[in-house]
């Protein structure tokens, strides 16, 4: 994580929403589909390389940087208020330097096992 540089990356969100995030006076870095091959540090960082990406991924995407638990919480229950849908995570040593896409393909792919197992256990 790039320390002090406390911020939400979001992609995919339609602008009422990205206003109900940027309202929470927290910066609000803003993911185009044309950067989601780059690596979250990069992006943390403030470069913007556009690459290009014949499948964008369509799945609403949160992560929290350089958040402690305590200051999560109120900040993810007014989102899941407000904001239907979408995968939240949080940016840790390990997935900063992982491509913003491979991150989001691995949210994903853990949301449809944890679904998979619940279906089991019913």
């Amino acid at each position: 994580m790039l320390d002090n540089n406390k911020c939400i990356l979001a992609y995919n969100f339609p602008e009422f929403e990205l206003n109900i995030l940027k309202n929470g006076n927290i910066k609000v870095i803003e993911v185009s589909s044309e950067m989601i091959e780059m690596t979250i540090e990069d992006i943390l960082g403030g470069l913007r390389f556009k690459k290009f990406n014949p499948s964008p991924i369509k799945e609403k995407t949160i992560l929290f940087n350089n958040f402690t638990d305590d200051e999560l919480q109120p900040h993810i229950k007014v989102i899941r208020q407000k904001i239907k849908g979408g995968l939240l995570a949080v940016v840790t040593p390990t997935t900063i330097d992982w491509k913003f896409s491979y991150l989001v393909e691995h949210l994903i792919e853990e949301r449809e096992w944890f679904l998979n197992q619940q279906k089991g256990r019913s």
